[in-house]
């Protein structure tokens, strides 16, 4: 797969942000989300046994069963129920155990300092019994919270629902591993999609890259082909020019007076310049003056426009180019591509403008150049 680097970075990436999200945003809201809502639970379930008990502990006594009865039918109904997740105890005004699921603590002084329901009131909130449990630093399975309080009337006696601290982490342990199994499948199916949806794109972009690669393969081809036909043009002209000046007298002079001017009248500063025709490198127009440049780089004027001076000249050795420039075959340097369908030519010497070659004229320009 071309481009791994992409996706193993993408992967990398994907996972770090993840995992930091889940574990500093998902994970923490959703764990006291499900923890409120089953410390609300057991809260509600303990108001409602506390409740019924102490009524009907109430109501017994004040039928006048004997108190001690009372409290042994309590002891039997909450023994062994420490494990659960609510279990109630029965305790007197001075705090000594009445009845408890353990029957070893009966008898004892309950001296349990609960941080979260105070003498004002006789029921913890949800949030006030999680936030307790994130401050517990150890637990075992007698750890305990007391979450309600209710009197027994006819009686000093009071009874409180506790909360298993063991049980309830259990059950929020148990609640993250879900949500870490539910959030791993979830991750491995977003980065599936994710990695799919880069390959997509990666595809979508090679094949434009790989477009625009063959274009420019053609291009550069094109150009090769365009300089070789340049040279061989520049080499044709050349013995051209050798063979016709071993022409005879007669017939140069017959052919001198057929050919074009074989100089070009020019001016610099006052001066009348004649320029031979094989010195001239180009010739351009600016700001309405013609400019005639030699094969050394002097610049020259010349009176007559663009159009009269191309037509004074030899179409073998001198193309347009464009509105503002006339070039010479022994002068150009190198052909490059411009733009779209444009051509570029770089002289010998350094042209002072870019002399380009429309699209318009590009055929024109490689017929010249018998393309």
């Amino acid at each position: 797969m071309r481009n791994y680097r992409i996706y193993l970075y993408a992967t990398i990436g994907f996972v770090v942000i993840y995992i930091l999200i889940i574990n500093l945003l998902v994970m923490p809201l959703t764990v006291k989300l499900k923890t409120t809502t089953i410390l609300e639970n057991n809260i509600s379930l303990a108001t409602q046994e506390i409740q019924q008990v102490s009524i009907l502990a109430g109501n017994s006594l004040a039928n006048t069963v004997e108190k001690q009865m009372v409290v042994n039918s309590i002891q039997e109904a909450i023994a062994g129920s420490d494990n659960e997740s609510i279990y109630l105890t029965v305790f007197d005004w001075s705090g000594k155990i009445i009845s408890h699921p353990d029957v070893t603590k009966i008898g004892e002084k309950n001296e349990q300092k609960s941080n979260t329901i105070s003498n004002m009131k006789s029921v913890v909130t949800a949030d006030e019994l999680y936030a307790h449990l994130l401050t517990l630093e150890s637990y075992d399975k007698h750890t305990s919270e007391v979450i309600a309080m209710r009197s027994i009337s006819n009686s000093d006696l009071l009874i409180a629902a506790h909360v298993n601290i063991e049980n309830i982490h259990f059950q929020i342990n148990a609640f993250k591993d879900q949500v870490k199994t539910v959030f791993l499948i979830l991750g491995l199916i977003v980065l599936l999609l994710l990695l799919i949806i880069l390959r997509i794109i990666s595809i979508y972009y090679e094949r434009i890259i790989d477009q625009k690669t063959a274009k420019l393969e053609d291009g550069v081809l094109n150009l090769s082909k365009l300089n070789i036909s340049l040279e061989n043009y520049q080499k044709s002209v050349a013995e051209l020019k050798m063979e016709s000046q071993n022409i005879p007298e007669a017939k140069e002079s017959e052919a001198i007076t057929e050919a074009p001017k074989q100089r070009l009248l020019t001016y610099i500063r006052n001066e009348l310049m004649p320029i031979a025709i094989e010195d001239i490198a180009y010739i351009y127009v600016e700001n309405s003056i013609s400019y005639v440049v030699r094969k050394d780089g002097k610049r020259y004027t010349a009176n007559d426009s663009l159009d009269q001076i191309y037509a004074s000249l030899d179409s073998k050795l001198f193309f347009r180019a464009n509105r503002q420039t006339i070039v010479a075959i022994y002068a150009i340097d190198k052909i490059i591509k411009y733009g779209n369908s444009a051509l570029k030519i770089e002289m010998q010497p350094t042209s002072e403008i870019d002399i380009v070659i429309g699209k318009n004229k590009v055929s024109a320009f490689k017929k010249w150049l018998d393309m």
